[in-house]
């Protein structure tokens, strides 16, 4: 699966995600520390790091369908939002449309 690039924002334009070394380092203390909380003597198992890091997905993915829906709310627009995902507004507005559950 190929990422779209990251593109530079114009005057009215909001910014899209950016991948960076804070990003990463948050990523990756979130990681550990879930790991932790349910696997005490994890160790670096790689089974519980994908195991961790698939969970952390799964909560963003919910987070971001109730993020959007409040976006909404705020009357921001499907371009808007889709600037600030870096996705086409007709990609955004059909995968959000609905109510998050």
């Amino acid at each position: 699966m190929s990422r779209p690039t990251l593109r530079l924002t114009g005057h009215d334009e909001l910014p899209a995600p950016r991948i960076d070394t804070d990003s990463h380092t948050i990523l990756n203390e979130a990681i550990d520390n879930l790991a932790q909380l349910r696997t005490p003597y994890w160790l670096g198992d790689s089974a519980v790091h994908l195991h961790a890091l698939a969970s952390l997905i799964a909560e963003a993915e919910r987070q971001l369908h109730a993020a959007v829906h409040d976006a909404r709310d705020q009357e921001l627009t499907w371009t808007q939002i889709g600037q600030l995902l870096n996705q086409h507004p007709h990609t955004v507005a059909r995968r959000y449309r609905n109510r998050p559950e």
